[in-house]
């Protein structure tokens, strides 16, 4: 059985000394392919250096929702020669932020729409971060209409209304260590509901340890191990065919080998 975590931040400065025991832990756990996920331009071009230091280390670039309102004059063009890196698998994390709004929703909807016409020249598959703007975020993505583009919804924490919306729409949905909490009972009834070859499963480390481990700071990928055997719970399904499943979807996605 092989996991892929699809969404890390193992670039940022809170793994460089411990990431080699970080990635021995998780290929002990089963979990050897990882994608480290842009937040920035100094973040995604980190993680570009880190992809090819790493056989089983894929990555995006992209500018988060939080960054957006800080984005100097020529942004865009050195996105877009970091995308350009053969090891760049995907543009992201995109989107909007509305539950702390630390960049204004203007400037959010601008870089979110510029990042989106970006995956339409590279062809590349978009990482979307929704927080409390569904409905502008789905707005945006319908107005920009391009079906042909893979399409993920990270850290999925929503109820079975809104992923029935992205499933309409061709999306994939993507669970964290949030469906393990006591807590998430709408979204783990939206983890029964999203078909199996629309899922997805991320640590989004070194945020949301699960359980039984979520005292565990940071998070790293060996916890995925914990995600998955949650969802096969939730599904009454073995945890071998959902990392199968799950794996396959994101080997697509990504393109990974």
């Amino acid at each position: 059985m092989r996991l892929i975590d699809t969404h890390t931040h193992l670039a940022g400065k809170g793994y460089s000394d411990i990431l080699e025991q970080v990635l021995i832990r998780a290929g002990q756990a089963g979990v050897d392919r990882w994608v480290t996920i842009g937040t920035n331009l100094e973040d995604s071009a980190a993680g570009i250096e880190l992809s090819h230091q790493y056989s089983g280390m894929y990555c995006s670039v992209g500018v988060h929702p939080h960054e957006a309102c800080k984005q100097a004059k020529g942004w865009l063009e050195e996105l877009r020669h970091l995308a350009q890196n053969q090891k760049v698998s995907a543009i992201g994390e995109v989107g909007l932020d509305y539950y702390y709004e630390l960049s204004d929703k203007d400037s959010q909807k601008q870089v979110f729409t510029e990042q989106l016409a970006l995956a339409g020249e590279t062809a590349l598959p978009v990482v979307v971060h929704c927080r409390d703007a569904i409905e502008d975020c789905l707005g945006i993505l319908d107005e920009w209409g391009r079906d042909d583009v893979p399409i993920v919804f990270h850290c999925f924490s929503g109820g079975t209304s809104e992923a029935k919306l992205l499933i309409e729409r061709g999306y994939f949905v993507s669970f964290t260590g949030v469906l393990t909490f006591g807590s998430a009972r709408e979204t783990q009834k939206a983890a029964q509901y999203v078909p199996l070859e629309m899922t997805m499963l991320e640590t989004d480390c070194p945020y949301l340890s699960p359980e039984p481990q979520r005292n565990i700071r940071p998070n790293e990928p060996a916890l995925l191990i914990h995600i998955a055997e949650k969802l096969a719970q939730l599904r009454g399904e073995n945890v071998e065919e959902i990392a199968e499943v799950t794996g396959q979807n994101s080997r697509l996605f990504f393109g990974i080998d």
